[in-house]
């Protein structure tokens, strides 16, 4: 199994069920692993013949910056799609969306979820 990891992205986005969070927006960390049976470009050094992690960067971007959702179970799983249409020779991704700045009162780095999506 090969792996293509795609840690601590940031973006700014609106998801959340509280009005402040759809009006004033926050940071969201996004990592995501994408799982291949055999990644032909390990051995052919060909960009044709691997998955282009900056369009999915991109797309990942694009979504999260886009939603206006309340959940991030729901980001997350939206991500997840897209990466795995994106993506066509991975057999599975998994999606990690952290909310740093959760208006929460209390101490914690982030609060998370992670969605593992396969073919």
């Amino acid at each position: 199994m090969d792996i293509i990891r795609m840690n601590n992205m940031e973006f700014f986005g609106h998801t959340g069920c509280l009005e402040e969070e759809k009006i004033n927006g926050q940071r969201f960390v996004v990592s995501c692993e994408i799982f291949c049976d055999d990644i032909r470009g390990k051995v052919t050094d060909n960009l044709s013949d691997t998955i282009d992690y900056s369009v999915i960067f991109e797309e990942i971007r694009k979504t999260v910056e886009g939603d206006k959702g309340n959940l991030i179970e729901h980001l997350a799983y939206e991500i997840a799609g897209k990466v795995l249409y994106l993506a066509r020779t991975s057999s599975r991704v998994r999606v990690t969306v952290a909310k740093p700045d959760c208006p929460i009162d209390g101490r914690f780095d982030s609060m998370e979820v992670v969605i593992e999506r396969g073919r």
